[in-house]
C-alpha cells in the first residue's frame, strides 16, 4: 500500500512539474513573440504613431488572450480534479471578483462592437479623451480640460475600467482620414450681417490653418440662435496634437474679420 501510495505521488508530482515547465514555456513564447512583434512595427518608420500604438496594443490583447486559453488547457486536468472540493471557493472568486469579470466582459463588449480603437477620441461617462491604449481590464485616456467641446489636454492620463461600457454610454469624435473633426461653435451679436460675408469667412478660417499640417476645413454652417444671435460653426479636421491650436487659430480669426466688419 505505501508503495502504491509513493508512485502516485510521483506521478501527481511529475504531471504538475511537465506543467509548470509547458506554461513556463508558453509564456516566454508569448513574450518574446509581443517583444518581437513590437520592435517590428518601431522599425516601421512611414507608419503614423496611431497605427503603429493601436496594432501593437491588439497583437498584446491577442497574445494574452492566446496565453490564458493555453493556460487553462494545460491545467484543465487538474482543474477537474478539484472542481467538486472548489466549487465552493469558486462561487466565493465569482463575488469576490465581480469587478474584474465586469471589466473583462466590457473588453469583450468592446472588442465585438468596436466601440472605439487607440488614436480615436472618445467621451465615456463625464471623461473625454484620446485612447493611449486598452487592454483587457481598462482603457487609458489622455484627458482634455473639463469645459465641454475642449481640445486642450489636461497634462493627466486617466485609466477607465471596462465596466463602465455597461453603465455610461460611449461617444466617438468623428474622424476624417484618422484625423479627428473638431467642431467649433461661434456665437455673434446680431448687429452685423455676417451671412452676407460667407466666402469671405470661409477663406480666414481655411488660411488660419493652413500653415498646420494634415488640417483642413471639413465644413461651415451659419444658422441663428434660440434668441436671435448669430451662430457660426465651422468643423476641421487636424491631428489630435494640432487642434487646440486650430480652434484658437479659427476663433482669432473669425472674431478678428466680424470686428472689423462692424467698425468698418
Amino acid at each position: 500500500m505505501s508503495l502504491l501510495r509513493g508512485s502516485d505521488v510521483q506521478d501527481i508530482l511529475y504531471k504538475l512539474s511537465s506543467d509548470t515547465v509547458a506554461s513556463i514555456a508558453l509564456v516566454l513564447s508569448l513574450v518574446l513573440m509581443q517583444l518581437l512583434i513590437a520592435r517590428a512595427f518601431r522599425q516601421r518608420e512611414t507608419m503614423p504613431d496611431q497605427v503603429r500604438r493601436r496594432w501593437v496594443s491588439s497583437s498584446r490583447n491577442a497574445l494574452i488572450l492566446i496565453g490564458l486559453v493555453g493556460l487553462i488547457m494545460i491545467w484543465a486536468p487538474q482543474l477537474r480534479t478539484f472542481a467538486l472540493s472548489l466549487t465552493a471557493v469558486a462561487v466565493a472568486l465569482v463575488i469576490a471578483t465581480k469587478e474584474i469579470l465586469l471589466c473583462l466582459s466590457g473588453s469583450m463588449l468592446r472588442a465585438f462592437t468596436r466601440a472605439y480603437v487607440v488614436g480615436d477620441i472618445v467621451e465615456i461617462g463625464t471623461f473625454r479623451g484620446e485612447v493611449l491604449d486598452y487592454d483587457l481590464l481598462v482603457t487609458r485616456l489622455r484627458e482634455f480640460e473639463n469645459p465641454e467641446g475642449s481640445m486642450i489636454f489636461s497634462g493627466a492620463e486617466v485609466n477607465l475600467p471596462h465596466s463602465m461600457l455597461f453603465t455610461s454610454p460611449v461617444r466617438v469624435l468623428p474622424a476624417r482620414e484618422n484625423r479627428p473633426v473638431h467642431r467649433i461653435e461661434m456665437i455673434f451679436e446680431a448687429h452685423t450681417n455676417v451671412y452676407s460675408r460667407r466666402e469671405e469667412i470661409e477663406r480666414v478660417i481655411k488660411g488660419s490653418i493652413e500653415t498646420l499640417p494634415d488640417a483642413a476645413l471639413v465644413s461651415v454652417l451659419f444658422a441663428t440662435t434660440d434668441i436671435g444671435k448669430q451662430r457660426i460653426v465651422a468643423e476641421i479636421s487636424a491631428r489630435t496634437d494640432d487642434l487646440s491650436i486650430a480652434e484658437n487659430a479659427v476663433i482669432c480669426s473669425v472674431g478678428n474679420l466680424v470686428h472689423e466688419m462692424r467698425t468698418n
